[in-house]
């Protein structure tokens, strides 16, 4: 498989070695830091939401010109997913590793590391572009945590309840309609 190129811009056709191995940090981490390799994996399985993602593709670079943006082909996106099985028909998607394991972590304890977007989930592409909105704001306001693990899974436990009680709501708005 080719090596991803990093997208500074439209035409950016050289190719980078990297290392996607998270590193000590031996400072604070800024706004203005790197911190994430982002990917993205589209193999074209969902038309509608392909097109929403690359539509979308410049805010990446425009929220975040610090961190390197590869975009892979469809060739190289179906050449990951053979390793990934479990992850076919869930392109596209966006996967953000981390560049910087968490104080706490030991080498030993340190791989690959970071989260994954699925939008081939969605089938609406208007709920695509909402979710790819949410996505841009959480990385935007979590660069900076310490533990980027613990500020997903504090994410998911709120939009759970969030869904909860939407959908508790949605039921009594529907009741009370039927009624």
């Amino acid at each position: 498989m080719e090596q991803p190129q990093p997208n500074d811009g439209p035409g950016n056709g050289e190719t980078h070695d990297f290392n996607l191995r998270p590193k000590s940090r031996t400072g604070p981490l800024h706004r203005d830091s790197a911190r994430f390799h982002v990917f993205l994996v589209d193999t074209g399985w969902n038309a509608p939401v392909s097109k929403v993602l690359h539509e979308h593709v410049h805010l990446f670079h425009r929220y975040h010109p610090q961190d390197p943006l590869y975009i892979l082909t469809r060739e190289q996106s179906i050449a990951l997913l053979k390793h990934a099985p479990d992850h076919i028909g869930l392109d596209p998607m966006v996967i953000m590793y981390d560049m910087y394991r968490p104080a706490h972590m030991t080498k030993k304890l340190a791989n690959y590391h970071g989260f994954r977007l699925n939008l081939g989930v969605f089938k609406n592409p208007q709920q695509a572009a909402s979710k790819l909105q949410e996505f841009l704001k959480f990385v935007a306001k979590n660069r900076e945590a310490e533990c980027l693990s613990d500020e997903v899974a504090r994410e998911l436990h709120r939009e759970g309840m969030s869904n909860v009680v939407k959908l508790l709501r949605e039921a009594s708005e529907a009741s009370l309609e039927i009624l």
